[in-house]
């Protein structure tokens, strides 16, 4: 098995060498991968972008939004939190049961005197002092036809704050669509416990993620070494993250057809106004209840919708920068 610490903090960048890593090296290989990202939020693969955020604030705090090649929910990122990946050559058997590969994450925790279990969506908890439990680690899966991904992430100090606002929807907005939604779920920090529990044998993330890594490799008894990224490798890897993860096509594009609500002011007097989007991004339908406007609006239609589009639009026909938030 091959151990990497990704060289960067750069969110699409660690999202294409979870690709690259599982498409286009050896299928006979094996790697156990840790990386952390700058503030991102993180969609899964068949998620709708309008019902996992809130986009006007991920803008004003320099939040990335990306997309993975997994399924399942929507995850903050920040440095603070501790992303690992298991890409192995395809076993149905394991991908069926991936729990077990959950198993050293907890044995770890426990050796740190935290009481940690596997929950019902094959996630990790913890268990503080007053009893309660919250959840520090949602998974996912990829496969292809040789190989497979299994990656999670780990609160260990992250900004939960930010958390909870990046990923709360905005109140003016209604979305219907056929996505798949997040499971929501109460959260802690790994280092909040350590704190209450007086340990101080972990004092850095760093730290965490070398004894982590370490352990896992181990408790597996796989001999292994540590991989370092080749030049070559990271031209791939660069060029993947800009060709496709950072592409509107690929983060927004790719969100399923829906049906967007929205209450919106002109010249200060509040609408409702419905816009339908294919392919996620395309403004299929509009319709609001004032004729003016509606008839104004039909030049949007066909349009992506993104800022840069719809503003060259909306600002001739007397809408101005801050009514344009609440279209986001």
């Amino acid at each position: 098995m091959k151990l990497i610490f990704s060289p960067s903090h750069y969110p699409f960048f660690n999202l294409a060498l979870e690709e690259y890593l599982s498409n286009f090296t050896d299928k006979e290989s094996e790697y156990l991968l840790f990386y952390r990202n700058e503030p991102s939020l993180v969609m899964g693969k068949n998620q709708n972008a309008w019902e996992e955020m809130n986009f006007n604030y991920l803008n004003a705090q320099d939040i990335f939004l990306s997309r993975r090649i997994s399924g399942g929910g929507t995850v903050y990122h920040d440095l603070n939190n501790l992303n690992f990946s298991f890409i192995k050559p395809l076993d149905t058997k394991m991908v069926a049961n991936y729990d077990s590969l959950l198993v050293p994450i907890v044995e770890f925790l426990k050796t740190v005197n935290l009481n940690a279990s596997i929950g019902k969506r094959s996630d990790i908890w913890l268990e503080n002092e007053k009893g309660e439990k919250r959840k520090i680690t949602g998974t996912a899966q990829y496969t292809n036809k040789h190989r497979f991904i299994t990656h999670g992430t780990l609160l260990f100090d992250t900004d939960l704050e930010k958390l909870e606002k990046a990923i709360t929807i905005p109140t003016n907005i209604e979305v219907n669509s056929k996505s798949l939604k997040s499971v929501r779920s109460k959260v802690m920090n790994i280092k909040d416990i350590l704190k209450q529990n007086d340990n101080e044998d972990i004092l850095t993330i760093e730290e965490f993620e070398e004894k982590l890594a370490h352990f896992i490799l181990l408790y597996f008894n796989i001999p292994f070494h540590l991989h370092r990224l080749t030049e070559d490798e990271i031209i791939e890897i660069e060029k993947l993250a800009q060709e496709k993860y950072k592409s509107f096509e690929w983060i927004w594009g790719r969100s399923p057809a829906s049906e967007v609500t929205r209450k919106i002011t002109f010249k200060n007097q509040e609408y409702r106004i419905k816009i339908k989007l294919s392919r996620g991004a395309i403004i299929q339908e509009i319709s609001i209840e004032d004729n003016f406007l509606n008839d104004s609006l039909q030049q949007l239609v066909n349009q992506i919708y993104k800022k840069e589009e719809l503003e060259k639009i909306l600002l001739p026909i007397g809408f101005i920068e801050q009514d344009l938030e609440l279209w986001f």
